[in-house]
């Protein structure tokens, strides 16, 4: 890739609220597991397997949670800084501020609840040969005709762009700064990306992402690391899966899992770690997170069961969600869902009619 030493990286992740309490109080939302991975983390690897290696990670009341898990990047073998928004500033804003002690050319801008797929190289070539102020990622809304775009929570600002956000307020990308630009003369394109970016937008998508990414990982040629593969579920070496029980479709099984003779998991499915699945019970297209348990000849299906949920033996959950010690019961109707409707609900809306009219097409 040309000149990504001049790039750089800013993921917006900020958290806000969704308006479904219980859910939102789990865990901040840059570090909800999809398929047992922080939600931010797709982001960040995406940023460097691209050659963008300096990030900063834009969040208010989640920055000391996500600064406490991934730290200077290291880990990542990439370089992370971090930019508190109390404002709040909004998305621009907030890039704006995170430009200020950079001196990169070019900046790709991330929400941080989207799962990129786009290739990075080539949004920056079409940045780059259209000499834009500001590219928009877009896709083509399944099933829609082709001028029906959806915008895919990422972008590409030239420096000068910062110009035109102040200083002070909220300040959005695409309700105030794209107008903005447009009015100014600058040069605003699109680039289209084929296949999806799904997002995390609030609860009711979360089960179809974390549905999404198991079934994409299940059909890698290679397993993740310290996963074998057996059929289309990929369970880690050290969990204890017995020979009677059943793993149907694309299942995740991570570390010291317990899943006893008699039980059946039906994918998509994720059980986080040292969970347990007892004798006779069956597990469907749900997601349970870390030290789980689910009793002997229990039922789950299209539910969600975080940290340390217990589900009584002989227990029906449908579509709930599960948490330990407030038996949350409530329907997560909108979760769960049906599983197209649940698809359709994880990609971005629609890109407004005034934008479509100011965004230019590459």
């Amino acid at each position: 890739m040309r000149g990504t030493e001049k790039v750089k990286g800013v993921v917006l992740a900020g958290t806000y609220q969704w308006g479904e309490t219980a859910f939102e109080t789990l865990v901040p939302r840059p570090l909800v597991p999809v398929a047992q991975a922080p939600l931010i983390s797709y982001t960040l690897e995406w940023l460097r397997d691209g050659g963008v290696l300096d990030v900063t990670i834009c969040a208010n009341s989640a920055g000391r949670a996500v600064r406490g898990h991934f730290g200077d990047g290291r880990s990542l073998n990439m370089t992370l800084s971090y930019y508190e928004d109390w404002s709040p500033r909004g998305p621009a804003g907030c890039a704006r501020d995170a430009s200020l002690l950079s001196g990169a050319e070019t900046y790709v801008i991330a929400d941080g609840t989207v799962i990129p797929t786009v290739n990075l190289e080539g949004l920056l070539e079409t940045h780059a040969v259209c000499n834009a102020a500001l590219t928009v990622l877009v896709h083509h809304e399944p099933g829609a005709e082709r001028s029906n775009m959806v915008p895919g929570g990422i972008y590409v600002f030239d420096r000068r762009v910062f110009d035109a956000v102040p200083a002070t307020g909220f300040q959005d990308i695409k309700e105030t700064l794209i107008p903005r630009l447009y009015g100014a003369g600058e040069r605003i394109v699109t680039h289209t990306a084929y296949g999806a970016c799904p997002r995390v937008l609030n609860a009711r998508t979360y089960l179809a992402v974390n549905h999404w990414m198991v079934e994409r990982l299940a059909h890698r040629s290679n397993a993740p690391e310290h996963h074998e593969a057996r059929g289309e579920a990929l369970v880690h070496r050290s969990a204890r899966v017995d020979d009677g029980a059943r793993l149907v479709g694309p299942v995740l099984v991570g570390p010291d899992v317990t899943i006893r003779a008699g039980a059946t998991v039906v994918g998509p499915a994720a059980i986080g770690a040292s969970s347990m699945i007892d004798e006779g019970a069956l597990v469907s297209r749900s997601v349970a997170w870390n030290r789980c348990a689910v009793g002997a000849g229990a039922v789950v299906d299209r539910s969600l069961l975080a940290d340390e949920a217990l589900v009584e033996r002989n227990a029906t959950v449908f579509s709930a969600l599960r948490a330990p010690e407030r038996r949350i019961n409530q329907s997560l109707r909108d979760l769960a869902g049906e599983q197209d409707r649940g698809r359709r609900a994880a990609l971005p809306g629609t890109v407004p009619a005034r934008l479509a009219e100011r965004v230019g097409s590459a």
